[in-house]
Protein backbone atom coordinates (compact mmCIF):
# COMPACT_ATOMS: atom_id res chain seq x y z
CA UNK A 1 0.00 0.00 0.00
CA UNK A 2 1.69 3.71 -0.81
CA UNK A 3 0.24 5.26 2.33
CA UNK A 4 1.02 1.94 4.64
CA UNK A 5 4.90 3.48 5.51
CA UNK A 6 5.29 3.60 9.19
CA UNK A 7 5.26 2.16 12.38
CA UNK A 8 4.10 4.27 15.45
CA UNK A 9 6.12 4.38 18.59
CA UNK A 10 5.41 5.87 22.12
CA UNK A 11 3.11 8.17 20.18
CA UNK A 12 5.78 9.27 17.66
CA UNK A 13 5.81 8.04 13.86
CA UNK A 14 9.17 6.38 12.98
CA UNK A 15 9.95 5.53 9.45
CA UNK A 16 11.52 2.10 8.94
CA UNK A 17 14.78 1.41 8.11
CA UNK A 18 14.64 -0.02 4.39
CA UNK A 19 12.73 2.94 3.90
CA UNK A 20 15.25 5.32 4.72
CA UNK A 21 17.65 3.26 3.14
CA UNK A 22 15.55 3.99 -0.28
CA UNK A 23 16.37 7.42 0.64
CA UNK A 24 19.95 7.40 1.49
CA UNK A 25 20.24 5.53 -2.14
CA UNK A 26 19.58 8.94 -4.01
CA UNK A 27 22.13 10.54 -2.79
CA UNK A 28 24.22 7.34 -3.08
CA UNK A 29 23.60 7.68 -6.60
CA UNK A 30 23.79 11.26 -7.10
CA UNK A 31 28.19 10.97 -5.18
CA UNK A 32 28.72 7.80 -7.37
CA UNK A 33 28.34 9.79 -10.83
CA UNK A 34 28.37 13.25 -9.70
CA UNK A 35 31.33 12.91 -7.69
CA UNK A 36 33.40 10.93 -10.72
CA UNK A 37 33.08 14.04 -12.55
CA UNK A 38 34.04 16.70 -10.19
CA UNK A 39 37.02 14.89 -9.15
CA UNK A 40 38.43 13.11 -13.02
CA UNK A 41 36.66 15.40 -15.41
CA UNK A 42 39.21 17.84 -15.95
CA UNK A 43 42.12 15.57 -15.55
CA UNK A 44 39.89 13.33 -18.30
CA UNK A 45 39.57 16.22 -20.53
CA UNK A 46 43.37 16.72 -20.77
CA UNK A 47 45.33 13.91 -20.08
CA UNK A 48 42.87 10.87 -21.58
CA UNK A 49 39.91 12.75 -24.03
CA UNK A 50 43.14 15.12 -25.52
CA UNK A 51 41.36 18.35 -24.46
CA UNK A 52 43.74 21.30 -23.88
CA UNK A 53 43.47 22.93 -20.72
CA UNK A 54 41.89 26.09 -21.87
CA UNK A 55 38.82 24.30 -23.62
CA UNK A 56 37.76 21.75 -20.50
CA UNK A 57 38.21 24.93 -18.44
CA UNK A 58 35.64 26.55 -20.94
CA UNK A 59 33.50 23.53 -20.62
CA UNK A 60 33.23 23.44 -16.97
CA UNK A 61 32.54 27.95 -16.78
CA UNK A 62 29.65 27.01 -19.61
CA UNK A 63 28.02 24.76 -16.78
CA UNK A 64 28.91 26.64 -13.92
CA UNK A 65 26.99 29.39 -15.45
CA UNK A 66 23.99 27.19 -16.47
CA UNK A 67 24.06 25.60 -12.92
CA UNK A 68 22.78 29.32 -12.07
CA UNK A 69 19.57 28.94 -14.40
CA UNK A 70 18.76 25.46 -14.12
CA UNK A 71 18.14 25.02 -10.37
CA UNK A 72 15.77 27.47 -10.34
CA UNK A 73 13.91 26.23 -13.21
CA UNK A 74 13.66 22.61 -11.76
CA UNK A 75 12.28 24.22 -8.18
CA UNK A 76 9.16 25.76 -10.67
CA UNK A 77 9.21 22.44 -12.63
CA UNK A 78 9.12 20.55 -8.95
CA UNK A 79 6.20 23.08 -7.34
CA UNK A 80 4.26 22.45 -9.86
CA UNK A 81 4.16 18.84 -10.19
CA UNK A 82 1.51 15.93 -9.17
CA UNK A 83 0.94 13.06 -9.74
CA UNK A 84 -0.16 9.72 -8.39
CA UNK A 85 3.74 9.24 -6.41
CA UNK A 86 4.14 12.42 -5.19
CA UNK A 87 5.44 15.73 -6.68
CA UNK A 88 9.41 15.21 -6.28
CA UNK A 89 9.74 10.95 -6.02
CA UNK A 90 8.38 10.72 -9.63
CA UNK A 91 11.82 12.34 -10.79
CA UNK A 92 14.20 9.95 -9.49
CA UNK A 93 11.88 7.63 -11.97
CA UNK A 94 11.74 9.92 -15.08
CA UNK A 95 15.80 11.20 -14.69
CA UNK A 96 17.34 8.39 -13.68
CA UNK A 97 17.82 7.01 -17.31
CA UNK A 98 18.89 9.65 -18.86
CA UNK A 99 21.44 10.80 -15.74
CA UNK A 100 23.44 7.41 -16.58
CA UNK A 101 23.23 7.51 -20.43
CA UNK A 102 25.21 11.35 -20.62
CA UNK A 103 27.63 9.91 -17.87
CA UNK A 104 28.48 7.43 -20.00
CA UNK A 105 28.76 9.33 -23.28
CA UNK A 106 31.16 12.16 -21.44
CA UNK A 107 33.03 9.11 -20.45
CA UNK A 108 33.04 7.58 -23.87
CA UNK A 109 36.39 9.03 -25.98
CA UNK A 110 34.93 9.16 -29.38
CA UNK A 111 37.69 9.87 -32.28
CA UNK A 112 37.00 13.37 -32.96
CA UNK A 113 39.40 15.94 -34.28
CA UNK A 114 39.90 18.74 -31.45
CA UNK A 115 36.88 20.85 -32.45
CA UNK A 116 34.59 17.88 -32.65
CA UNK A 117 35.85 16.39 -29.14
CA UNK A 118 35.46 20.48 -27.73
CA UNK A 119 31.67 20.38 -28.38
CA UNK A 120 31.24 16.22 -27.85
CA UNK A 121 32.20 17.16 -24.02
CA UNK A 122 30.43 20.53 -23.62
CA UNK A 123 26.97 19.55 -24.49
CA UNK A 124 27.37 16.01 -22.60
CA UNK A 125 28.78 18.21 -19.82
CA UNK A 126 25.86 20.29 -19.77
CA UNK A 127 23.57 17.74 -20.31
CA UNK A 128 24.87 15.48 -17.48
CA UNK A 129 24.71 18.70 -15.23
CA UNK A 130 21.14 19.16 -16.05
CA UNK A 131 19.71 15.58 -15.40
CA UNK A 132 22.29 15.88 -12.25
CA UNK A 133 20.26 18.98 -11.16
CA UNK A 134 16.99 17.03 -12.06
CA UNK A 135 18.03 14.02 -9.77
CA UNK A 136 19.39 16.19 -6.88
CA UNK A 137 16.60 18.65 -6.28
CA UNK A 138 13.92 16.29 -5.37
CA UNK A 139 16.33 14.56 -2.52
CA UNK A 140 15.96 17.80 -0.72
CA UNK A 141 12.43 19.18 -1.60
CA UNK A 142 11.11 15.88 -1.08
CA UNK A 143 12.25 15.89 3.04
CA UNK A 144 9.22 17.62 4.50
CA UNK A 145 6.97 15.57 2.38
CA UNK A 146 8.37 12.46 3.72
CA UNK A 147 7.72 12.76 7.38
CA UNK A 148 5.73 15.13 9.87
CA UNK A 149 8.23 14.24 12.52
CA UNK A 150 11.34 16.47 13.11
CA UNK A 151 13.45 14.40 14.52
CA UNK A 152 12.29 11.77 11.79
CA UNK A 153 13.13 14.00 9.41
CA UNK A 154 17.02 14.47 10.95
CA UNK A 155 17.51 11.49 10.72
CA UNK A 156 16.49 10.87 7.26
CA UNK A 157 18.80 13.65 6.11
CA UNK A 158 21.77 12.41 8.39
CA UNK A 159 21.13 8.94 6.71
CA UNK A 160 20.89 10.42 3.39
CA UNK A 161 24.38 12.54 3.83
CA UNK A 162 25.73 8.82 4.92
CA UNK A 163 24.85 7.43 1.90
CA UNK A 164 26.28 10.23 -0.29
CA UNK A 165 29.28 9.85 1.62
CA UNK A 166 29.29 6.10 0.86
CA UNK A 167 29.11 6.91 -3.27
CA UNK A 168 31.68 9.26 -2.92
CA UNK A 169 34.06 7.21 -1.06
CA UNK A 170 33.41 4.15 -3.45
CA UNK A 171 34.05 6.38 -6.80
CA UNK A 172 36.82 9.01 -5.30
CA UNK A 173 38.85 5.88 -3.74
CA UNK A 174 38.36 3.16 -6.61
CA UNK A 175 37.91 5.17 -10.08
CA UNK A 176 41.50 4.71 -10.48
CA UNK A 177 41.50 1.57 -9.56
CA UNK A 178 38.64 0.57 -11.72
CA UNK A 179 40.11 2.15 -14.82
CA UNK A 180 43.19 0.01 -14.77
CA UNK A 181 41.60 -3.04 -13.87
CA UNK A 182 38.94 -2.78 -16.43
CA UNK A 183 40.83 -1.09 -19.80
CA UNK A 184 41.34 -3.48 -22.91
CA UNK A 185 44.43 -1.69 -23.63
CA UNK A 186 43.80 1.86 -23.67
CA UNK A 187 42.81 4.27 -21.14
CA UNK A 188 39.89 5.42 -23.08
CA UNK A 189 38.57 1.93 -22.65
CA UNK A 190 38.99 1.64 -18.86
CA UNK A 191 37.18 5.49 -18.51
CA UNK A 192 33.92 4.08 -21.10
CA UNK A 193 33.71 0.51 -19.27
CA UNK A 194 33.95 2.03 -15.88
CA UNK A 195 31.66 4.72 -16.73
CA UNK A 196 29.00 2.01 -17.95
CA UNK A 197 29.77 -0.08 -14.46
CA UNK A 198 28.77 3.03 -12.38
CA UNK A 199 26.42 4.76 -14.66
CA UNK A 200 24.10 1.30 -14.14
CA UNK A 201 24.87 1.31 -10.23
CA UNK A 202 23.57 4.78 -10.69
CA UNK A 203 20.33 4.30 -12.35
CA UNK A 204 19.01 0.81 -10.18
CA UNK A 205 19.90 3.00 -6.74
CA UNK A 206 17.46 5.60 -7.73
CA UNK A 207 15.12 3.10 -9.11
CA UNK A 208 15.07 1.46 -5.85
CA UNK A 209 14.77 4.93 -4.38
CA UNK A 210 11.51 5.84 -6.29
CA UNK A 211 10.23 2.16 -5.49
CA UNK A 212 10.42 2.51 -1.94
CA UNK A 213 9.96 5.88 -0.60
CA UNK A 214 6.71 7.41 -0.14
CA UNK A 215 5.35 11.28 0.36
CA UNK A 216 2.98 11.36 2.99
CA UNK A 217 2.41 14.84 3.62
CA UNK A 218 0.28 16.80 1.21
CA UNK A 219 2.66 19.69 -0.28
CA UNK A 220 1.49 23.27 -0.22
CA UNK A 221 0.50 25.46 -2.92
CA UNK A 222 3.08 26.69 -5.48
CA UNK A 223 3.96 29.96 -5.35
CA UNK A 224 4.60 32.19 -8.37
CA UNK A 225 8.90 32.77 -8.68
CA UNK A 226 8.53 36.19 -8.50
CA UNK A 227 6.61 35.88 -5.03
CA UNK A 228 9.66 33.53 -4.23
CA UNK A 229 11.98 36.37 -4.95
CA UNK A 230 9.95 38.94 -3.16
CA UNK A 231 10.01 36.63 -0.09
CA UNK A 232 13.52 35.92 -0.33
CA UNK A 233 14.85 39.38 -0.69
CA UNK A 234 13.75 39.82 3.66
CA UNK A 235 15.27 36.17 4.59
CA UNK A 236 18.52 37.08 5.76
CA UNK A 237 19.13 33.75 7.71
CA UNK A 238 18.58 32.33 4.11
CA UNK A 239 21.40 34.86 2.29
CA UNK A 240 23.93 33.95 4.89
CA UNK A 241 23.40 30.46 4.64
CA UNK A 242 24.01 30.87 1.03
CA UNK A 243 27.25 32.56 1.49
CA UNK A 244 28.29 30.13 3.92
CA UNK A 245 28.20 27.16 1.12
CA UNK A 246 28.87 29.16 -1.56
CA UNK A 247 32.26 29.28 0.01
CA UNK A 248 32.13 25.80 1.35
CA UNK A 249 31.79 24.45 -2.12
CA UNK A 250 34.35 26.56 -3.86
CA UNK A 251 36.97 25.50 -1.38
CA UNK A 252 35.55 21.67 -1.47
CA UNK A 253 35.41 21.81 -5.71
CA UNK A 254 38.80 23.45 -5.90
CA UNK A 255 40.62 20.66 -3.68
CA UNK A 256 38.94 17.71 -5.68
CA UNK A 257 39.03 19.13 -8.86
CA UNK A 258 43.30 19.27 -8.69
CA UNK A 259 43.75 16.40 -6.59
CA UNK A 260 44.82 13.91 -9.31
CA UNK A 261 47.52 16.65 -10.78
CA UNK A 262 48.37 17.52 -7.15
CA UNK A 263 49.32 13.63 -6.65
CA UNK A 264 50.82 13.52 -9.67
CA UNK A 265 52.85 15.90 -10.37
CA UNK A 266 53.47 16.87 -6.56
CA UNK A 267 53.59 14.47 -4.64
CA UNK A 268 54.65 11.68 -7.43
CA UNK A 269 52.65 9.49 -7.48
CA UNK A 270 48.46 9.93 -8.81
CA UNK A 271 47.67 6.52 -6.94
CA UNK A 272 48.01 8.86 -3.55
CA UNK A 273 44.89 10.97 -5.25
CA UNK A 274 42.92 7.51 -3.95
CA UNK A 275 44.20 7.79 -0.61
CA UNK A 276 43.22 11.14 -0.06
CA UNK A 277 39.71 10.93 -1.28
CA UNK A 278 39.40 7.75 0.92
CA UNK A 279 39.83 10.10 4.11
CA UNK A 280 36.55 11.48 3.39
CA UNK A 281 34.72 8.86 5.01
CA UNK A 282 36.11 10.76 8.41
CA UNK A 283 32.72 12.61 7.74
CA UNK A 284 30.59 9.88 8.18
CA UNK A 285 31.59 10.25 12.36
CA UNK A 286 29.81 13.99 11.90
CA UNK A 287 27.06 13.33 10.31
CA UNK A 288 25.71 10.20 12.48
CA UNK A 289 26.97 12.62 15.03
CA UNK A 290 24.77 15.32 14.29
CA UNK A 291 21.14 14.20 15.02
CA UNK A 292 22.71 14.19 19.11
CA UNK A 293 24.85 17.41 18.50
CA UNK A 294 21.45 19.47 17.57
CA UNK A 295 20.15 18.32 20.66
CA UNK A 296 22.72 19.38 23.16
CA UNK A 297 23.40 22.59 20.67
CA UNK A 298 21.68 25.22 18.51
CA UNK A 299 21.78 24.32 14.76
CA UNK A 300 23.71 27.71 14.67
CA UNK A 301 26.31 26.81 16.43
CA UNK A 302 26.91 23.19 15.03
CA UNK A 303 26.93 24.81 11.76
CA UNK A 304 29.49 27.13 13.01
CA UNK A 305 31.76 24.46 14.03
CA UNK A 306 31.53 22.09 11.59
CA UNK A 307 32.30 24.81 8.93
CA UNK A 308 35.15 26.13 10.96
CA UNK A 309 36.63 22.61 10.94
CA UNK A 310 36.46 22.02 7.32
CA UNK A 311 38.03 25.23 6.18
CA UNK A 312 40.94 24.18 8.88
CA UNK A 313 40.81 21.25 6.85
CA UNK A 314 41.06 22.68 3.44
Amino acid sequence: MENKMSNVVNGKTNIPFHRMLAYASTDAAGNLLYTTVTTFILYYYTDVFGLSVAAAGAILLAARILDAFDAPVWGFIIDHTHTRWGQSRPFWLWMSAPFAIFFILMFWSPAMSATGKFWWGLVTYLLFGICYTGIGTPITSILPNLSKDEDQRLKLNSTRSIGGMVGYFITATFTLSFVEFFSTGTAQSGWRNTAIILGIAGFLLLIFAFSDTREINKPKKAISIISSIKAAKSNWPWFLLVIVFIFYWLGNASRTSVVVYYTQYNLGHKGFASVLNALVMFQIIGMVAIPYLVKKFSKTHVLMAGMFLAALGL
